[in-house]
């Protein structure tokens, strides 16, 4: 569901953004305690904390809880030390008790964007942690397509199995707007899904920042139309590429096309080294072994280069060759550098225990510009985001050299296909 908000017809910068970096700031809920006069309040305050400069900004100024501290400290005897919530933080929407979710109300009535008088709670998130998908990514008859690092949707043989996708937090939780779920889980036939995501269900950490929020709930035009960031977009800037290599040069640069793509890869879900790896030798096979290089290497040899020194060339090499030899692309060997890394990553599966394993591991990571002690899962989002960048780069490259630098095209074609 997504619910624009605009006023006097102009959007809004998204206020969960801090002023400070502009990096995208989270809920936070303190306790704290106050005293006077040997009487003591504690009470709940809510502030939006920026976990990248560490900025907090308190949802209501100091003057509203120095009123609120007086009122209370007047009313409480000496020696009295209670505490004080808020309604909105213990508050149950009724008509949604029957599937038996915990949520957090805070979030519903604190969180930019969720809270509306006209269906109060549809808008709250609840969340669930993220080995639920598990199960459903190793179904036979269900899947996990993520659009992003932090957005997703179940599918059924096929078919989405619920009406609208789930966000994924910075934390790894996934969560889903609890009139959604009453949506979903409707039909009788999905009582046994929803007894599968109730043993799921965790307590809020109160961050739903994600580009499924931001475009459920956009303040601006950038919010509502977010761009994927993960193997989603590799796989449509591979598409594109291959149509303007088949535009240009008569060929696509790769076999398969873009929808089996689908069919074959299962991307990582959790931090779990395993799954990372073998992410790295899907995207082995179908970026790399799937490149057409005899069809590259035959196009090298017609245009004058040795057969021996290119026959021994690897699919990454040839490609590179291509780029600098028919393409006239600078900086070609730079260009292709994550497809390389990619390359040793495939390589290190299956050798966790090898002694070599760690300085070679790094040695990627070092490549890539990370730590050595970054997270797996932070090396794989590190990988996809240059592996982006060598696509996006190679598409502009391509399209600026332009038809009229590119050597023997009007016989390119003819002499890869035999035509």
């Amino acid at each position: 569901m997504s619910y624009l908000r605009a006023k006097n017809e102009k959007m809004l910068k998204h206020p969960l953004k801090c002023p400070s970096c502009s990096d995208f700031r989270t809920l936070q809920i303190d306790g704290v305690s106050f005293e006077k006069d040997n009487k003591f309040v504690g009470i709940r305050v809510p502030y939006f904390l920026c976990p990248k400069c560490g900025k907090r900004d308190p949802l209501r100024p100091i003057e509203f809880y120095d009123e609120l501290l007086e009122k209370k400290f007047t009313e409480l005897k000496d020696g009295e030390c209670p505490s004080f919530t808020y309604k909105y933080e213990n508050e149950k929407f009724k008509r949604y008790d029957h599937l038996g979710f915990k949520y957090s109300s805070a979030d519903y009535y604190l969180i930019p964007g969720l809270f509306s008088e006209f269906d109060i709670g549809y808008l709250c998130p609840v969340f669930f942690d993220k080995d639920l998908l598990l199960y459903y990514n190793n179904h036979p008859d269900y899947s996990v397509r993520f659009d992003s690092f932090s957005s997703c949707k179940i599918y059924c043989k096929g078919e989405p199995m619920f009406s609208w996708g789930f966000g994924i937090n910075r934390n790894g939780k996934i969560f889903k707007w609890l009139g959604d779920l009453n949506d979903d889980f409707n039909d009788s036939v999905m009582e046994s899904h929803l007894k599968r995501f109730q043993a799921s269900n965790i307590d809020s950490d109160h961050d739903i920042y994600s580009k499924f929020y931001l475009s459920q709930i956009p303040f601006s035009m950038e919010d509502a139309f977010q761009d994927s960031d993960n193997e989603l977009k590799i796989f449509a800037l591979k598409d594109e590429l291959d149509k303007l290599f088949k535009n240009n040069l008569s060929f696509s640069m790769t076999k398969v096309e873009i929808d089996d793509f689908f069919d074959f890869y299962k991307p990582p879900i959790l931090e779990e080294k395993e799954q990372i790896f073998n992410a790295y030798i899907s995207l082995y096979k179908l970026l790399i072994e799937n490149i057409q290089t005899a069809l590259l290497k035959k196009r090298l040899i017609e245009n004058g280069a040795e057969r021996k020194r290119i026959n021994e060339l690897g699919s990454i090499k040839t490609l590179g060759k291509i780029l600098s030899d028919i393409l006239m692309i600078d900086d070609s060997s730079n260009l292709i550098s994550p497809l390389f890394v990619l390359s040793d990553l495939r390589q290190l599966q299956g050798h966790f225990s090898d002694t070599s394993f760690v300085a070679k591991y790094k040695f990627c990571k070092e490549r890539l510009g990370l730590d050595e002690n970054i997270s797996h899962f932070e090396v794989y989002k590190k990988l996809i985001e240059r592996l982006v960048e060598f696509y996006e780069n190679l598409i502009e490259k391509i399209k600026r050299v332009g038809n009229s630098k590119i050597p023997g095209k009007s016989s390119f074609g003819a002499s890869l296909t035999g035509k």
